[in-house]
């Protein structure tokens, strides 16, 4: 079992999303970064993760600077983050209520929405200590 919110839960997802099929199939690429804006590395700086899709493989997952750029940029507290992960909260709804700020290119968003709903159900199968 891994933490939420650690470059091992990340790699651990990252290798799960290049077992798969489907989204191995996809032909999806992107960049997306992952800002807690609750927490705080030792540089004082928020915590960040970036992840890197080429033609539906994750080809880079690495720790990162909340100011770096990426295609898709989600920013969020621990405990959305987690339950966005988790499934218990939909991202959109967490957008849409201001518990989550997102930047990111909605037609590519519509035209992979079925592969990055599949990301999202990976996630949820991750044995996770939060």
């Amino acid at each position: 079992m891994v933490r939420f919110g650690t470059l091992e839960y990340y790699k651990q997802f990252a290798e799960l999303i290049n077992k798969d099929e489907e989204v191995s199939k996809s032909g999806f690429s992107t960049t997306i970064l992952y800002v807690f804006a609750d927490q705080k590395t030792e540089e004082g700086v928020e915590k960040a993760f970036f992840f890197k899709l080429d033609e539906g493989k994750v080809t880079e997952v690495r720790e990162a600077k909340p100011d770096e750029k990426a295609e898709i940029v989600y920013t969020a507290n621990y405990k959305i983050l987690a339950g966005i992960a988790s499934g218990e909260i939909d991202a959109m709804d967490a957008i849409k209520s201001k518990a989550a700020k997102a930047k990111f290119p909605m037609i590519k968003l519509l035209r992979y929405k079925k592969t990055l709903d599949r990301i999202g159900k990976i996630a949820e199968g991750i044995s996770v200590e939060y």
